[in-house]
């Protein structure tokens, strides 16, 4: 169950108590109420208790008499399938940071990482991380989405998700980024067990790789926005159009298009991911 927020913008209840997690899923997969009452030994009484729990919190939403998720959930099968739909947008992305990466790198070599170290060494770092995810979604979400808040839940702003596990890494090896004393980018972030890293990023450091996302965005969302109305097409024949909003469809959507450019750019050669999944970092004050 990722969740994109700040600050205490984050779920007031527990989402797997009384398999909660299991009814959304339930919904998603129009899997008869009945069925997952006798499965769960509940009574109709309590998954209707549990619904109109879920409404409240803006997890379901009732249409024409049907309960339906308005929270995003994709399982193996889903995800196999928006990876697909995702391949066309994903190759766009890859071509136009292979057109920057003359100056990506050219910027590079003026930072303090650049001291003793290749571009290559932090390549999946820059051309993932920076160019595509933690650096750029707000650009996504504000400049493409033309979303001005999150969507509302309980009195707090927050995406949410439920996404099927796997046991090799992430679900579905969605790469993501978790900020701390030591940060992580990867898709293997619970196996990290570290006190240090090599991988320091200066205040000047930071300045620079924002340019880098800053310089790179035009690209980025051009590419998404000549690919808007391909992306609703989607939104609509994938049958997410009648569970939830087109941003919230989208932004986890959006997690599978450049986590794909990724595996693409490490195909071509353009980066490597490392052999654990994962790359640490330690932004430093100064």
């Amino acid at each position: 169950m990722p969740i994109i927020s700040r600050g205490d913008n984050i779920p007031d209840f527990e989402p797997m108590n009384d398999r909660m997690d299991l009814l959304l899923i339930a919904l998603h997969k129009n899997i008869a109420l009945s069925e997952f009452e006798a499965k769960m030994g509940f009574s109709q009484a309590k998954v209707g208790e549990l619904l109109q729990f879920l409404e409240g919190k803006n997890f379901v939403n009732r249409i024409e008499g049907r309960y339906v998720p308005s929270v995003f959930i994709a399982d193996a099968e889903d995800g196999a399938r928006l990876f697909e739909y995702a391949l066309p947008v994903s190759r766009e992305i890859v071509k136009a940071i292979k057109e920057s990466l003359p100056s990506i790198k050219e910027q590079f070599s003026r930072t303090d990482m650049a001291r003793g170290c290749r571009f290559e060494d932090w390549a999946f770092f820059i051309l993932s991380d920076v160019l595509l995810d933690n650096w750029q979604i707000d650009r996504v979400e504000r400049e493409f989405l033309k979303a001005a808040e999150r969507p509302l839940r309980h009195g707090k702003y927050y995406y949410t998700a439920f996404l099927e596990k796997n046991k090799k890494n992430e679900p579905f090896g969605i790469y993501g980024n978790q900020v701390g004393d030591i940060s992580v980018y990867g898709n293997n972030r619970w196996r990290v067990e570290a006190a240090t890293t090599d991988n320091k990023i200066s205040a000047s450091d930071g300045t620079a790789l924002e340019k880098m996302a800053e310089e790179f965005s035009p690209r980025l969302l051009g590419v998404l926005e000549n690919a808007r109305k391909y992306a609703e097409m989607i939104f609509a024949d994938s049958g997410y159009s009648k569970e939830v909003a087109f941003n919230e469809f989208y932004v986890w959507w959006y997690h599978f298009i450049y986590t794909r450019a990724t595996d693409l750019m490490a195909e071509a050669g353009m980066l490597k991911v490392p052999a654990d999944g994962n790359f640490l970092y330690r932004m430093m004050e100064r």
